[in-house]
This record gives C-alpha cells, sequence and structure tokens, in this order.
C-alpha cells in the first residue's frame, strides 16, 4: 500500500473513530444528562408547562409564553382575581401574612396560595379566620418588618404569620454571582445558548461547570448570611418584630421555609438550627418546614424547572403543617 494511502486510511480511520466517539457520547448525554430549558428573563412567565396548571399569557413569535394573571393592590399585596385595587380597604382581618414572593405565590393561581388554603382549612373545620396577605415579592427582612408595623398601626392582630425564606436576611456578596442561580433559576440573567439545546453533549458540560461554579458560590453566599456577624444585627429586627405584635395583644409565628433544592444533600441545615435556636431563645413560636418538603423531591415542589418558587403541591403542605402547627400550639384567634 503506498505511503499516501496508508496516511490517507489513517486519517479516515480517526475521523470515523471521533464520529463514533461523538454518538456515543452524544447518545449517552440525551439519556443521562439534564433538560435545558428556554429562558425569557421575565419572573413568572415559563416557555415550559410541565403539568398543565399555567395558561398561554402570550405569544413569543409562534412560541407559547405560560404563566399566570395576577392582580395586585397598590401596596403590591395579592388580591383576588378581578378585585378592585381598594379591595383591602376598610376590611378587618384575624390574622396577618407576611412573607415575600414565596408567600405571594409567584406562580401559584391565587385560590392555592398557602394563606389562602389555610382560611380555607380553618373554615373547614368550623372556625372563620380572614388573613391579610401582605406579602410582597422581591422584599427583605427589613421591608418585611416596616410592613408588619404599618398593618398593625391600621389595626390589631392575635395573629401574624411570617413566611420566612433564607434569603431574608440577604446574601453578601450576592451582585458577585452571575449565570443561572440554582435556587431561583427564573431570576437569573440567562443566555439563551441554541448550542446547548440542539448538543446534549454541550449542554451537559456547561451545565456541570455551571452547577459546580455556581453551588460553591451561591451556598457560600446562604452559609455566611448565617455567620453570627451577619445575621445578629438582622435577627434583632425579627425579635423587635414579635415584641411589636406581642405588645398589642398577638402573636408572631415563625414559618421557615426550606430552599427547594437537593432534600438528599441540603446544605442549609445549619441556617435552619440558627433560626430555630433564636426563635425558641426569644419565645417565638416556630415551624420548620424542611422536615416536610424534605419528604418529596426538590423539583416536584417547583413552580417550574426554571423557576424554583414552591408551586401548588407546596402551598398544601405548607398550609397543612401550619394549620396542624396553629392547633397544636393553641395560637389560632378565638
Amino acid at each position: 500500500m503506498p505511503h499516501t494511502r496508508k496516511i490517507t486510511f489513517r486519517l479516515l480511520a480517526v475521523f470515523l473513530g471521533l464520529v463514533l466517539s461523538f454518538i456515543v457520547l452524544e447518545t449517552a448525554a440525551r439519556l443521562i444528562g439534564p433538560e435545558y430549558y428556554r429562558f425569557n428573563n421575565r419572573s413568572n412567565e415559563y416557555y415550559t408547562n410541565p403539568r398543565g396548571y399555567h395558561h398561554i399569557v402570550r405569544m413569543d413569535g409562534e412560541t407559547p409564553v405560560y404563566g399566570l394573571d395576577y392582580n395586585f393592590a397598590r401596596e403590591k399585596y395579592r388580591l383576588p382575581p378581578g378585585a378592585p385595587k381598594n379591595y383591602l380597604d376598610g376590611k378587618r382581618f384575624d390574622a396577618l401574612g407576611l412573607g415575600d414572593s414565596f408567600m405571594t405565590g409567584a406562580g401559584v393561581k391565587y385560590e392555592d396560595v398557602c394563606f389562602r388554603r389555610l382560611e380555607k382549612m380553618f373554615k373547614d373545620a368550623g372556625r372563620d379566620l380572614k388573613i391579610k396577605n401582605c406579602s410582597v415579592p422581591g422584599v427583605n427582612l427589613g421591608f418585611i418588618s416596616s410592613i408588619c408595623a404599618h398593618e398593625l398601626s391600621l389595626q390589631p392582630y392575635p395573629l401574624v404569620i411570617y413566611g420566612f425564606v433564607l434569603n431574608d436576611l440577604g446574601l453578601p456578596g450576592r451582585e458577585s454571582i452571575t449565570g443561572s442561580d440554582f435556587i431561583d433559576q427564573n431570576n437569573g440573567e440567562n443566555q439563551y445558548n441554541p448550542w446547548r439545546k440542539r448538543l446534549a453533549c454541550v449542554n451537559l458540560a456547561a451545565s456541570l461547570v455551571e452547577k459546580i461554579r455556581l453551588n460553591t458560590q451561591t451556598t457560600q453566599a446562604y452559609l455566611d448570611a448565617y455567620e453570627p456577624d451577619y445575621a445578629g444585627p438582622r435577627l434583632e429586627i425579627l425579635e423587635s418584630m414579635a415584641k411589636e405584635v406581642e405588645g398589642r395583644g398577638g402573636r408572631m409565628v415563625l414559618v421557615i421555609f426550606p430552599l427547594l433544592y437537593d432534600f438528599d444533600n441540603y446544605r442549609f441545615e445549619k441556617c435552619h438550627a440558627l433560626l430555630r435556636d433564636f426563635a425558641a431563645n426569644k419565645g417565638i413560636p416556630v415551624l420548620d418546614l424542611l422536615p416536610a418538603f424534605s419528604q418529596h423531591k426538590a423539583h416536584d415542589l417547583w413552580v417550574n424547572p426554571t423557576d424554583h418558587h414552591p408551586n401548588e403541591l407546596a402551598h398544601a403542605i405548607a398550609a397543612r403543617e401550619i394549620f396542624r402547627f396553629l392547633n397544636q400550639e393553641n395560637l389560632p384567634p378565638r
């Protein structure tokens, strides 16, 4: 065989080997690799509708975008569908609900939101408990404290329920975290990459790099937020809230929501323990939802694969646990 033919044969063999290897790698990545979802960088809107829970809210070209219709008061409190902006004005309530987008019900229908479910559970039990849900998306503990003070100035509340999310203290160094935050991907700065959609092996490699980087950065930010020097001054705000509620004849209940991420290797138990110990030492009734939520796979509790807010199942679990806890501790207003 002439020398040039040998070289050509070897090059062809190498090329065919590379092609075969790529085919095997791509096939394996399609079988075991993660899916790649298209992001639109608009909160509470999605390009997929895996549970059929959302409806089409608009079209992006020929692509449907799914979501819900929301109705907010002037104060950004969520209202029933079709209710006027002054719907809450002048009404009296038995309990005050506080929190951020978790408790607002981002991605969840109004009737499925935790506080609304809780009202129904008390009604079914023969007790009419009206809850004013003053949760506002995107706020932290300081802002929630000001909402609490304002609402207490309008009327006394015998019961205040604060749905606490671990980032309510703030996240030190959060501005340095770029990319799809693995805890709430819908709010990340996502750049759609068509190659990741077309080639599973490319998506697998990119996902592994992102996961290692973002897991490390974001996990550390959460853990740093619960170091004494950072958490201490912020937890004093929480204590002041509880005292203000008690000073007006009520009780504040702290409900801790876990991060909906990898319950099999949950990294944030330290944060939960600090909050539980703090509340116990200050005499604040505290309910940790981690044991109840961790009975499920985290992705089964997501609003959408690109939005890790709690879905309707998670809100139902939270309502059930809060109902049980309030009755167990004899906390519902008479």
